[in-house]
C-alpha cells in the first residue's frame, strides 16, 4: 500500500517518529516478553480484504468501438489528474471515492469533439460527470443535415438524396453533458445505470430548428436538450467473463410551440429504444498503479423496440443493432 504524503499524513508520520524515539525501550524495539503460563493466547485478527486502489496523479482511459445499424466507428480518449476524496475506508460504500479533471476527445470519420470534463465519485455507487466539448463535423457521410420541421424525412435513404443535393454541410458547435452513473453489486450480479442530459448548440442553416444527431442517430433540436439512459444488468464471473443484457433509450425534448400540429410525428420519432444481450471479458485489474491496466472487450447485440426507420420502415425489425469494442486504462 502506498503511503499518503499530504499534510495530515506527514503530521501522523512525525508523531509516530516521536513516539518511537522517546518511548520506553520495550516499545522502541525490544522483543516482547513471553506470556505468563496462565495468560490467554493472543487473538489473531481476521485478514481484511484489500482496499480498492484509487490513484493520486495522472490517469487515462481509451475506448474504441464500432457499431452497425446504424454504421459508426469512434475512438474515445481521456487523460487527466485525479485524487482520492476519502482515502481507505472500511465501509464499502465509501471506497473508490475520487475527484478528477480530464481532457476528453472523440474521433470518428465524420466528426471530432473534445473538451474538459469534471469527474466526481462521492460514493462507491454514485458518480457525476460534467463536460463541455466543442465539436466539428467534416461534412462527410451526408452529415450534418438540418430541418425546419419534425415532419421532414430524415431516414437513411432521404439523407443520401439530400446529400447529393448539397444539403449536408460542415459545421461546428458546443455540447454540454451532465452525467449520473449509478452502480450496485450483489454477489456476482452487477447493475449499472448511466443517464446523460445533453445540451447542444450548432451553427446550422438560418431558419432551421432541428438537425440529425449522428452519435444518437435521431432528430435533435438545435439549442435544445436530449436525455439518454443505458442500463446494464450483468452476471460477473471470477475469471473476467461478464454476461447479461443492456437496455437503452434516447429522447429529444421538443418545445410545444415548435411541434404544434405535428405532435403525432414528434411522438413517433422520440424516444428511440433498444434492448438485447451484452457480453464482455475483462482481464485482471491490477490493484495499484500500472501504465496499462484492465483491458477488456465487449459486444452488445440489440434489437430496436422503437425507431422511426429501423423497425420495419426502412430496415427490417429483425436486423440487430450491434456495438462492439475494446477498452483499457492506466496511470501515468
Amino acid at each position: 500500500m502506498l503511503l499518503k504524503t499530504g499534510p495530515r499524513s506527514r503530521a501522523r508520520a512525525w508523531i509516530l517518529s516521536g513516539a518511537l524515539l522517546f518511548a520506553p525501550p520495550a516499545f522502541a524495539g525490544d522483543p516482547p516478553k513471553d506470556p505468563a503460563p496462565n495468560d490467554p493466547a493472543p487473538k489473531e485478527e481476521p485478514p481484511k480484504d484489500e482496499q480498492p486502489y484509487v490513484h493520486k496523479g495522472f490517469v487515462y482511459r481509451s475506448t474504441t468501438a464500432v457499431r452497425y445499424n446504424p454504421l459508426g466507428l469512434s475512438s474515445f480518449f481521456r487523460v487527466g489528474y485525479q485524487r482520492p476524496l476519502l482515502g481507505p475506508q472500511d465501509n464499502i460504500l465509501l471506497q473508490r471515492t475520487f475527484v478528477g479533471i480530464n481532457a476528453v476527445t472523440t474521433i470518428t470519420p465524420a466528426f471530432i469533439r473534445g473538451g474538459l470534463r469534471l469527474d466526481v465519485q462521492p460514493l462507491a455507487f454514485l458518480q457525476f460527470l460534467f463536460a463541455y466539448e466543442g465539436m466539428a463535423l467534416f461534412g462527410t457521410y451526408d452529415t450534418l443535415q438540418s430541418f425546419k420541421r419534425v415532419s421532414e424525412d430524415f431516414g437513411d435513404v432521404k439523407q443520401v438524396e439530400r446529400g447529393k443535393q448539397g444539403l449536408a454541410y460542415r459545421t461546428t458547435g458546443g455540447i454540454f453533458t451532465a452525467d449520473v452513473i449509478l452502480q450496485a453489486k450483489a454477489g456476482p450480479i452487477l447493475l449499472v445505470s448511466d443517464t446523460q442530459f445533453i445540451h447542444t448548440d450548432f451553427t446550422i442553416t438560418p431558419g432551421d430548428r432541428f438537425y440529425f444527431d449522428l452519435p444518437f442517430s435521431m432528430l435533435a433540436m438545435d439549442d435544445g436538450w436530449m436525455v439518454s439512459n443505458e442500463t446494464d444488468l450483468l452476471f460477473v464471473t471470477s475469471f473476467g467473463l461478464m454476461a447479461g443484457a443492456r437496455h437503452g433509450v434516447y429522447h429529444t425534448f421538443f418545445p410545444a410551440e415548435l411541434i404544434a400540429g405535428e405532435e403525432a410525428r414528434a411522438e413517433q420519432i422520440t424516444p428511440i429504444e433498444f434492448a438485447g444481450p451484452l457480453v464482455g471479458w475483462q482481464f485482471p485489474e491490477h490493484n495499484g498503479p500500472k501504465r496499462f491496466n484492465a483491458p477488456g472487450i465487449f459486444l452488445n447485440v440489440s434489437w430496436w423496440i422503437r425507431n422511426p426507420y429501423r423497425t420495419g420502415q426502412e430496415v427490417a425489425a429483425t436486423v440487430p443493432y450491434i456495438v462492439g469494442g475494446f477498452t483499457f486504462k492506466g496511470t501515468l
